[in-house]
């Protein structure tokens, strides 16, 4: 990297007209005194978080002078050093010297490619007038470690891919209510949601891409955010691994018994590399694992973790039929909306299950997910289990979501709602 060609892509940022976007519901701050860094899964829509905040900067009056995005994995700026980044502002003054005083908003995507960012940026933010925001996709960028790395100078925002409501901003679709056309429209909408997921470019894809970018997606997960990163060598194993989880969302699983299946196949892999491997797919964002709900530390250790996974569309990858299981699919688009809100989420296992469960400040809320009432012994089933949390825990808000609400009627302790209800009420 070097003086010149930094003054290249600064006019070139200054000069050209910003990409277009559709806005998230994600708002950053933009004057908080913090570094604002951005995790996440690749392709959530990092970037364009980035410059929805750029857009709003300029129409409160900021000078886009005043403004400078830098991708780090340009490979015009290959290679990148960590001395070399004093050069960054001081190719900025020698364009603009009359800004050498003014307030800067510097926006870094990607910056987990410059070894040592972190003490740049804390001398940055310490010295000179700026705002600044970082991005990565690496599990090096992590919010326990960036906070740690910046020394409480920072506040992290995990970007997700597109939530329902999010989607149907994509596809303009407007929730109307009293509409049958709106009605359908959602429901339609939901369909599609539950089979692409919601990866921004794979919402706005022509559909016969779309099956492309999503393979495209999942060997990067594989290569570049497992395989690289970690330099893992069982390749089998992390490939049957994320079969098994993309295969099976919303499912519990016991390490034990994956170590067993896999013996009995000839697969050579110790327990402790199991467990390593699915650390690394949550630091990579591909995964998470909830707990059982239990005031014990020692009973959420011994009970299995319950396995989501980072989008729904990315099943289709992985399994001959996508379509198959949709409740499962239905329950895991339900748990990362609860994760969007930064809900720690569990689930509840006794005499009966419960799907998920997480507190308000007031109280426990238990949560069922069924995709259909086609049988009367799924509502039944679903009310049994209900029924008995709720002798345990009375006070408890017990909910019951589904795609429609049922026709027959169901206790008054429990409150049915459609998942569209849910993911627009709370």
């Amino acid at each position: 990297m070097n003086k010149e060609t930094l003054k290249y892509l600064i006019t070139e940022f200054h000069e050209k007209a910003l990409p277009a976007v559709l806005s998230r519901t994600m708002q950053l701050p933009v004057d908080s005194g913090k570094i604002i860094a951005l995790t996440g899964i690749r392709r959530s829509g990092k970037t364009f978080l980035m410059y929805q905040t750029i857009h709003q900067l300029l129409q409160k009056g900021v000078p886009k002078e005043n403004i400078l995005y830098l991708n780090f994995e340009d490979d015009r700026l290959f290679p990148i050093q960590l001395q070399e980044m004093d050069l960054i502002l001081k190719a900025f003054h020698e364009l603009h010297p009359e800004k050498i005083d003014d307030k800067k908003y510097l926006f870094f995507d990607e910056i987990q490619n410059v070894q040592g960012w972190e003490r740049y940026c804390r001398r940055i933010c310490d010295h000179e007038q700026v705002s600044l925001f970082i991005s990565g996709s690496s599990s090096h960028l992590l919010a326990g470690e960036i906070a740690t790395s910046l020394r409480g100078r920072s506040v992290t925002f995990q970007v997700y891919p597109l939530s329902f409501a999010e989607f149907l901003h994509f596809k303009n679709i407007d929730v109307k209510p009293f509409s049958e056309r709106s009605r359908v429209a959602v429901e339609y909408s939901l369909d599609q949601y539950l089979a692409i997921g919601g990866f921004p470019e794979v919402v706005q894809a022509d559909e016969l891409l779309r099956p492309k970018i999503l393979q495209e997606y999942a060997d990067l997960l594989l290569y570049k955010d497992l395989i690289e990163q970690y330099e893992l060598k069982n390749q089998y194993l992390l490939k049957y691994l994320l079969k098994i989880c993309f295969s099976n969302p919303a499912t519990l699983l016991s390490t034990n018994k994956l170590y067993n299946d896999l013996k009995s196949q000839g697969v050579s892999a110790s327990k402790n590399t199991l467990y390593e491997y699915l650390e690394y797919m949550q630091n990579a964002f591909i995964l998470f694992a909830t707990a059982v709900y239990d005031r014990s530390l020692r009973k959420q250790l011994q009970n299995p973790k319950k396995l989501y996974v980072i989008d729904i569309g990315l099943v289709s990858r992985f399994v001959a039929n996508p379509l198959a299981d949709v409740g499962r699919k239905l329950e895991n688009v339900v748990f990362l909306h609860l994760k969007r809100q930064e809900k720690s989420v569990y689930y509840y296992r006794n005499t009966s299950e419960i799907d998920l469960v997480y507190e308000t400040g007031e109280h426990e809320i238990f949560v069922n997910v069924c995709h259909h009432f086609d049988q009367p012994s799924t509502l039944e089933r679903e009310i049994a289990s209900l029924a008995s949390v709720h002798k345990k825990y009375p006070q408890a808000k017990i909910l019951l979501l589904s795609r429609n609400k049922p026709s027959q009627r169901i206790p008054a302790f429990i409150e049915s709602m459609s998942v569209v209800e849910f993911f627009r009420e709370w």
